[in-house]
């Protein structure tokens, strides 16, 4: 009787894991979000500098087949400073963009490989006690790997190791129209980890 329900626990185990995979024409739905605060004050003194920042990234894809999705996403950040004067500072970033993975399934466990290639136009602007003091334009490409795990077939917790990026941005001094030219060259494997989670449909 023991054998038999260890059996049928195996059985139900690897349906399980069979089932925990991406097919074609799923719907993947999901992205990261990131919360970051800092403060510094001088001792003995009544007021500090505070900066808080906040962003969301959300995602759709399509599943063209077990390996390949293609989607859409948008970077956001919003960042709020306020130095030891009470002068308030805000940010503002956007970064639409377009994106495809390859997924790899480690055998018949519930881990996945990823690659994926994205490239997303910014625009945004630095507002200094409400007035606009420069904007910017951009554009980013990137390739990054990352592992997935599939908590159910339905729902995936995810982490992405850094990346190998390009970045063009623009920037703009409102008071006098100058603009200035960047260009930026990423290797990030080492610096940067991101987690976010992904449903499918």
């Amino acid at each position: 009787m023991k054998k038999l329900i260890v059996m049928a626990a195996v059985a139900l185990f690897g349906t399980q894991v069979a089932k925990a995979q991406i097919s074609k024409g799923d719907i993947l739905l999901g992205g990261n979000v990131n919360v970051a605060t800092h403060s510094d004050k001088v001792k003995d003194a009544d007021k500090k500098n505070t900066n808080t920042s906040f962003g969301i990234s959300p995602k759709v894809g399509y599943a063209l087949n077990s390996n390949w999705v293609l989607g859409v996403f948008a970077d956001t950040d919003f960042g709020f400073n306020k130095d030891k004067n009470d002068v308030k500072t805000k940010t503002l970033s956007i970064a639409p963009g377009i994106f495809v993975r390859n997924y790899h399934m480690l055998g018949q466990s519930k881990f996945a490989f990823y690659a994926e290639a994205n490239a997303s136009y910014g625009f945004g602007n630095t507002k200094v006690a409400d007035n606009k003091i420069t904007s910017f334009n951009s554009f980013n490409v990137n390739v990054a790997p990352g592992i997935t795990y599939f908590v159910t077939k339905h729902f995936m917790v995810e982490g992405q190791f850094g990346n190998i990026g390009y970045a063009w941005q623009q920037d703009k001094l409102e008071a006098t129209g100058a603009k200035t030219n960047n260009n930026d060259f990423k290797f990030n494997f080492t610096k940067q980890f991101r987690l976010g989670v992904n449903f499918l449909f």
